[in-house]
């Protein structure tokens, strides 16, 4: 799969503990193969697991099954609870915004195909997509103010630039400097060459 679009939802549940797995139990019983979504992310209402934790679903290499139309180019991301009642959490907003920057640098995927759910109906409208496809869900809520993330993550997006420049910088700084440390060459060796730190920063380095 190519994605071209990352889609936002709501598990549109109001109770407690629900996670990726609830979400999978919920979808086999529909008859589908399993969680029709590719991440999930929790909210606070989960007794066992924390805030904004980001979990898996669907292979990310597979169609998803929850945005019917673009289903075999999108990337589906399940935010739990339910969005007409409540907007997703702090913690929430933060890993959403982080996992949208992810793969959307991964896939060369633009700001405006990020999308809501609801929004299907916009590429309808623009003739992207069939009317057989338009939907009556407010997905993932009329809370979440979709305009609002968009430009969060754009506005990220440009803070992120200037940091990842700054930490090469230092990084460059303690390489060519590392002999002066003595015993703990081998420990800066390990930071510089952390898969955290190469994911983050990568050939730039």
């Amino acid at each position: 799969m190519k994605p071209e679009y990352i889609v936002i939802h709501t598990a549109a549940f109001k109770g407690r503990n629900c996670d990726a797995k609830v979400i999978d139990q919920w979808h086999r019983a529909r008859g589908w193969s399993g969680i029709g979504y590719h991440f999930v992310i929790l909210n606070d209402k989960h007794d066992g697991k924390p805030d904004g934790l980001i979990e898996e679903g669907r292979p990310i290499n597979t169609s998803g099954a929850h945005a019917r139309g673009i289903n075999s180019k999108s990337i589906g991301i399940c935010c739990i609870g339910h969005g007409d009642y409540e907007d997703f959490t702090s913690a929430q907003y933060r890993s959403l915004i982080s996992k949208i920057k992810s793969l959307s640098g991964q896939f060369s995927i633009p700001i405006q195909n990020v999308i809501g759910h609801r929004e299907i109906n916009i590429l309808i409208d623009q003739g992207v997509l069939s009317e057989t496809y338009r939907t009556q869900k407010s997905c993932p809520g009329n809370k979440v103010d979709l305009d609002a993330l968009r430009q969060r993550v754009a506005s990220q997006d440009a803070v992120q630039t200037t940091s990842e420049e700054e930490l090469r910088q230092a990084i460059r700084v303690i390489k060519t400097n590392r002999s002066r440390f003595g015993q703990a060459q081998d420990e800066l060796l390990e930071f510089i060459y952390h898969p955290e730190v190469i994911e983050l920063l990568g050939e730039r380095l």
